[in-house]
Formats: structure tokens, sequence, C-alpha cells
């Protein structure tokens, strides 16, 4: 008889606590489906380029037509042509934008700052009041430079999409 009542302690002991973790377990997981647990929304939206070029601010909204806007300032320390511009992301399928801006080359003087818009964006999870992690390509040559070698800089944008 010791035994058996040696066992149903042993067995009620383990029943009691595994209860217990699943109750808990069941609290984490309602409070992770309702976005208590959303610790993405608390970022800070951050607009990082190479030291070439400094990020002023940058803006991304859903309303009109899902823009997505940059201000740079040229710190090369030369006159420099923009000949190209491309944003995309790493979803399943990437954003597509159009840029809205003068065909290139784009003439972009020393120590000024310009602004880039992109419009018309589609795909790339590009959802209102939902985070996002854009990556630009922006490819120049320096004015002056007699052989004009293109180079290339990459910049990230993280930031949650504006309604209005």
């Amino acid at each position: 008889m010791k035994k058996q009542k040696r066992g149903q302690a042993g067995v009620e002991f383990l029943s009691t606590y595994a209860l217990a973790f699943i109750a808990i377990f069941v609290s984490i997981s309602a409070l992770y489906y309702f976005g208590f647990l959303d610790f993405g929304k608390y970022l800070p939206q951050t607009c990082i380029f190479p030291f070439q070029f400094k990020c002023i601010d940058f803006s991304l909204s859903s309303s009109p037509s899902n823009d997505v806007e940059i201000k740079l300032t040229n710190n090369i320390g030369e006159d420099i042509d923009v000949t190209s511009l491309l944003i995309t992301n790493e979803a399943t399928t990437p954003i597509s934008c159009t840029p809205n801006s003068t065909s290139p080359p784009i003439r972009w003087n020393s120590s000024t700052q310009k602004d880039f818009a992109f419009v018309s964006c589609t795909s790339g999870a590009y959802v209102p009041d939902d985070w996002i992690e854009l990556k630009i390509s922006m490819q120049y040559y320096a004015v002056n430079s007699p052989s004009k070698t293109p180079h290339t800089i990459n910049g990230k944008i993280n930031g949650i999409v504006k309604t209005g």
C-alpha cells in the first residue's frame, strides 16, 4: 500500500506542475496572438547610408500612392551624377517602385541636399501600419572624373508604413 501512495503522490505532483506549465504556455500564446509581445513596433525607425551620403530624413506612406521619400546630403566633396536608383527588399515578392524624378543622370552638387522619391510601390509587404525594411542602391560617378568610373552605394531604411 505504501508504494501505491508514493506513486500517487508523484503523479499528483507532476500533473499539478504540468497543468501550471500548460496554463503559462496558453497565457503567453494568447499575449503573442493579440500582439502584446510584438517588440518590432518599439524599434526605432532608421535610415542608414555610407558616410559619403548622410540621410537627413525619410518617409514611408501608403496614401495617396504608396510613396517612399528620402532626403540625402552629398558628402563626397565633389559634384556627382546619379545614374540609377533602385529600391528592393527581401520579401517573397520584392517591392517594386518607380523613381519619381528626372531621368538619369541627375546632377547633384557637393554638400547639398537632394530629395529622392519612389512612387507606386507594390508588392514586397508594403502594408499600412506595418514594419518594413527597404534596401536602396544608388549608382553614380564623379562629374570631374575623366574616366566617369561608376560607383555603387547601398543604404537601408527600417520603418513603419504610415497611412495618410
